[in-house]
């Protein structure tokens, strides 16, 4: 059984379909990139799947729970974890307060990004948008479940702490976490992930399996 069974998931704003069918399972350990430009449907998608935006068809389930309809927090109990492009994390709390939310220390999370430790009692808001999606995965990490829903979380990151974000996200996948991860970065992305989709104008327009693709070939379907 998929950790994660979308079914004809169609979803957008305002009456508007941006995601227009989207069918996509994930398997305990396996990560899933989902790759496509701006404006491809990406974010909308992820927006559905975790609960912060009515689907307007198609069904959503986590381990064989259909969670269509469920808030994001019954989704948190089922095992998803997100790390979201738009607000990462509580910025009106210091980053102590963020990581105590999801029953993570602050030692917790210097074992992915050492630094947060050292500014464990600065506003999450204050910190870069680098530093605040490090802070969303260093939570993501220490309290792991079963699913992680990433957007973009290497977006700001330096080279190094983009080598950290992936080598955390092939750990969790060793420990059996499912993961999807929408990302621009395809060097990253293939370089963690089983399995490729691009999407376009809202739908997948093309996939396969990492082993079996180079990156420029994916390059190239992104160009088109």
């Amino acid at each position: 059984m998929p950790l994660l069974d979308v079914q004809g998931l169609v979803a957008g704003y305002a009456g508007a379909r941006i995601v227009t069918g989207l069918d996509l399972a994930i398997e305990p350990g396996e990560v899933v990139a989902l790759l496509g430009r701006n404006g491809a449907g990406k974010s909308t998608a992820v927006a559905a799947i975790t609960g912060t935006l009515p689907a307007m068809a198609g069904s959503i389930a986590i381990g064989g729970a259909d969670v269509t309809k469920a808030a994001p927090s019954r989704r948190f109990q089922l095992g998803m974890r997100t790390v979201r492009q738009d607000q990462p994390i509580l910025r009106d709390l210091t980053v102590a307060e963020n990581l105590r939310l999801v029953g993570a220390s602050k030692e917790d999370a210097a074992e992915g990004f050492p630094f947060l430790a050292e500014r464990s009692s600065q506003r999450a808001g204050t910190l870069s948008g680098g530093e605040q999606k490090m802070l969303a995965v260093a939570r993501a990490a220490a309290n792991p479940g079963l699913l992680w829903i990433l957007d973009e979380p290497s977006e700001g990151l330096q080279p190094k702490n983009v080598d950290r974000c992936a080598q955390l996200i092939r750990e969790a996948a060793a420990r059996g976490v499912g993961v999807l991860l929408v990302e621009q970065h395809i060097g990253m992305a293939l370089n963690v992930a089983d399995r490729w989709l691009v999407m376009e104008t809202g739908a997948v327009i093309d996939h396969g399996e990492v082993s079996a693709t180079t990156h420029e070939t994916v390059s190239r379907r992104l160009a088109v």
